[in-house]
Order: structure tokens, then C-alpha cells, then sequence
């Protein structure tokens, strides 16, 4: 699984284009199209994919995240 590092200030997502959305549950969002988008969970920090096709513009953003060492894979 990956998740965003505890070191990172969630804030710090918001240069990728994510926003917090503040519904039932507190996310950090990123919103490609209604069928592709990438949920990072504010209490955990664990990143959800909600994807029908995985798109460049996903895999962009990972590998931005990636590069810039923002998060980590962990077990589950």
C-alpha cells in the first residue's frame, strides 16, 4: 500500500493539484475526470485510487509524488 509520509505537511499536496475536500471523511483529492481520481485519506494517510482505466495524467501524478518523496510504501 502506499501512503503519504508522516514527515510531509499535507498541505504540501495542494502543489500537485489536490484539494481538500471536507465531506463525511476528510480527503486530500485529486480529480483528473468523474471516473479517475486519487483520495489520500487525512487520518491515515493512505492513497486511494478510484480509477476505471488508469490514465497518464494518474501515473504522472504518482511518479511526481514518488520523485519528490512524498510517500512510501508500507504493508499492510
Amino acid at each position: 500500500m502506499l501512503k503519504v509520509k508522516d514527515s510531509v505537511d499535507l498541505k504540501e499536496l495542494e502543489k500537485f493539484g489536490f484539494i481538500f475536500c471536507d465531506h463525511d471523511d476528510l480527503w486530500y483529492s485529486y480529480y483528473y475526470n468523474p471516473e479517475e481520481n486519487i483520495k489520500i485519506n487525512y487520518s491515515d494517510r493512505e492513497l486511494d485510487f478510484y480509477l476505471c482505466d488508469m490514465q497518464e495524467s494518474s501515473i504522472a501524478i504518482l511518479y511526481d509524488l514518488i520523485k519528490a518523496d512524498l510517500i512510501e510504501k508500507v504493508d499492510e
